[in-house]
């Protein structure tokens, strides 16, 4: 998390940090189950077992953001989605987001 001084405002910037890419049916059996769903439903998308999805903890505080990843993840249009909430994803965790879903792709 870092300051950005605007306009005589201090403003606050946090960073998200990747801690796992599941399965959907995973994720589901884990305490992530109300983030998925959640992502779903602003997605309207019909939850499957085996689609993947990517967990982030937002640094410094105790909320997460859920992603649904597949070879078709575009990487900026996430940063842009972590963008409107003030939110960065760290470098490391982009970096094996990127690799995850090259190998999709294969």
């Amino acid at each position: 998390m870092k300051n950005k001084y605007t306009l005589g405002v201090f403003e606050m910037e946090f960073v998200a940090t990747l801690i796992s890419i599941l399965t959907v049916k995973d994720a589901l059996n884990s305490e992530m189950e109300n983030f998925i769903r959640v992502r779903a439903a602003i997605e309207k998308r019909e939850l499957k077992d085996d689609d993947k999805v990517a967990i982030f903890n937002i640094n410094s505080t105790t909320s997460y953001q859920v992603f649904f990843i597949d070879e078709n993840t575009d990487i900026e249009k996430l940063k842009e989605e972590f963008k409107k909430m003030n939110v960065r994803i760290n470098y490391d965790s982009e970096e094996v987001l990127k690799r995850y879903i090259e190998r999709l792709r294969k």
